[in-house]
């Protein structure tokens, strides 16, 4: 037998801003909410990465720089 497609018995739901917020606020009450220890502690490891990886770009672009400097001379 062949499948047959579902035509026209799906149906759209409209959107509705209300529900929207309420089901948003319902979501986050599910979320596991970090402790203020956990917080500190990311955020010192992404400020730590950040500064590094700044640090390693700078390193990087100087020394290219002055590398490029010397074969165009």
């Amino acid at each position: 037998m062949a499948v047959q497609a579902n035509q026209g018995t799906e149906t759209k739901k409209k959107f509705s801003l209300f529900s929207y917020i309420r089901e948003t606020k319902q979501e986050l009450k599910r979320v596991s909410w970090p402790t203020k220890k956990e917080l500190l502690k990311n955020t010192g490891v992404v400020l730590t990465v950040v500064t590094s990886a700044t640090i390693l770009v700078w390193a990087l672009d100087t020394g290219l720089q002055g590398a490029l400097g010397l074969i165009l001379k």
